[in-house]
């Protein structure tokens, strides 16, 4: 009995939806015309181009406990990536930031948004040369 009673609601809610639907499916011949007839009227933009500015990425590699290359010279705003070539972990330490353990494959990122002249290593690997940016 409980389950005539739920498919007699489901199939009454079903009625009002379908009614409340076919309300919004007519349409007036008169306003059909004017639409198609209708023509487009064309947007002024004022709005003049600007350049976007690419993000600028350098990339550094280490194999072999080496940095190549071990010096730059960017632009501020440049960021530096450096990607592991070689199995062993590394830790790339730049400007007081430091890089989770990188293992082959690895990379990790430094934004250079100051001017100047940056050394980095790996404090893994203290006896590696140490790298040089030179920010201009």
């Amino acid at each position: 009995m409980l389950i005539i009673i739920q498919m007699r609601r489901i199939w009454f809610l079903m009625l009002i939806l379908i009614f409340a639907l076919s309300g919004c499916v007519g349409t007036d011949p008169e306003q059909a015309t004017e639409v198609v007839n209708a023509t487009p009227t064309p947007v002024q933009t004022t709005a003049k181009p600007f350049p976007v500015l690419e993000p600028r990425m350098v990339y550094v590699t280490i194999k072999g406990t080496m940095f190549n290359p071990s010096e730059l010279n960017i632009t501020n705003g440049t960021s530096v990536k450096w990607i592991i070539m070689d199995s062993g972990p590394y830790v790339v330490n730049v400007s007081g930031s430091q890089s989770p353990p990188l293992h082959k494959k690895d990379s990790w990122s430094f934004a250079f948004n100051k001017t100047g002249i940056y050394e980095y290593g790996c404090d893994l690997h203290p006896f590696m040369p140490h790298g040089r940016i030179t920010v201009i």
